[in-house]
């Protein structure tokens, strides 16, 4: 019998990585089947129909945009604190 050796550490990160990732992908596929369902959005000036996990997808993708925006600003707003001390 042929004994291994045991894997690196940058080897086993590795591998918690993609099964995180590989875990993460099936939750976001049953999610995703489990909001399919057609839901009505009421904007401010017109009505649409859309599946329920687009409506999900993009609100999660107009947050991260805030968010990044917002941590963005803040960052200059440091800048040039410190650019007139």
């Amino acid at each position: 019998m042929v004994d291994r050796p045991a894997p690196k550490p940058a080897d086993r990160g590795r591998q918690i990585r993609i099964g995180a990732a590989v875990v993460l992908a099936a939750l976001l596929l049953i999610f995703g089947f489990e909001n399919s369902e057609r839901v009505k959005i009421d904007f401010i000036f017109f009505n649409r129909e859309s599946r329920l996990i687009y409506i999900i997808i993009g609100s999660a993708i107009l947050g991260a945009i805030v968010s990044a925006l917002v941590r963005r600003g803040r960052a200059r707003g440091r800048e040039r604190g410190r650019d007139h001390d």
